[in-house]
């Protein structure tokens, strides 16, 4: 067993604001974190759960927290648990935060249905960053997200609706559905009319560019120059409405990248920004 920080808490049953959450015990990620695994109720649907996992630094905190959303996944949907497998909630709670994980409606355990990143799935992340900042051993004010392509796309959307988040990172995400569509891949136009459809209202109720207004928290975003999936457009011009509406805003463009902008280059950008706003 590492000798790294473990998570300290065990929590059976927590209700907070009618909102249920039940601990199904914990896994142990490959740096030797012990992660939780929590699922908490849908507030559109209280039969439907929505799966989170979580570690955090050793002691009583209160600590800021960092929200990680996945994106698409193809042949393994298990959705958050892919950031355990991965090290990642280990990584971040070594560097000071409690780090979350969590399913999007329709992958790993949480309850479907899948929305392409629709207001089902941005409900899913708000009801999660609601039951975060009623834990004691969080700072309710130094809450943060981070999103990836699909998970970028909920995150913007949500930036919108939730003013008290600290910080956003955005990464390879789609920000305009009208200006993108349909020159997406074939495969992604057709989850695009099979989840969302293509109605106006669709389109907006996922384009945070057209809610910029609403946005209070800064925003990073990171594109790869060569992303064959959203063209980097999507990002330059984000940044542009959101630096125009008096947000602070930063974007880091990487030559060479595609839609899959190694770790170690995100986190260069990432870790710092989340520093600046989180400490």
């Amino acid at each position: 067993m590492s000798s790294r920080p473990k998570s300290l808490l065990v929590i059976t049953l927590l209700l907070f604001g009618g909102c249920a959450a039940v601990e199904e015990g914990p896994l142990i990620d490959r740096r030797g974190w012990v992660i939780r695994r929590e699922f908490i109720s849908h507030t559109k649907d209280s039969s439907k759960k929505v799966e989170l996992f979580w570690t955090k630094p050793a002691g009583d905190g209160p600590y800021p927290v960092l929200l990680l959303i996945h994106g698409y996944q193809a042949q393994v949907r298990n959705g958050g648990e892919s950031y355990v497998k991965a090290g990642r909630l280990g990584m971040m709670a070594s560097r000071g935060y409690v780090a979350v994980s969590l399913s999007q409606p329709g992958y790993g355990n949480s309850d479907g249905p899948a929305d392409y990143c629709g207001p089902f799935t941005q409900d899913a992340v708000l009801v999660a960053l609601d039951f975060l900042r009623k834990q004691p051993f969080v700072r309710p004010d130094k809450v943060a997200l981070y999103g990836y392509s699909r998970g970028a796309i909920v995150a913007g959307m949500v930036a919108t609706r939730d003013p008290k988040l600290a910080a956003v990172v955005l990464g390879a995400g789609v920000y305009d559905f009208f200006s993108w569509y349909p020159t997406p891949l074939r495969g992604i136009d057709a989850n695009i009319i099979r989840e969302a459809g293509t109605s106006a209202d669709a389109f907006k109720s996922r384009s945070a560019i057209h809610h910029v207004e609403k946005i209070k928290a800064p925003v990073l975003l990171l594109h790869g120059a060569q992303d064959e999936r959203i063209p980097v457009r999507q990002a330059e011009a984000f940044f542009e409405k959101i630096r125009a509406s008096g947000i602070t805003a930063k974007i880091k463009i990487f030559s060479g990248a595609g839609h899959s902008i190694p770790i170690d280059e995100q986190y260069s950008e990432a870790y710092p920004f989340l520093a600046e706003f989180l400490r």
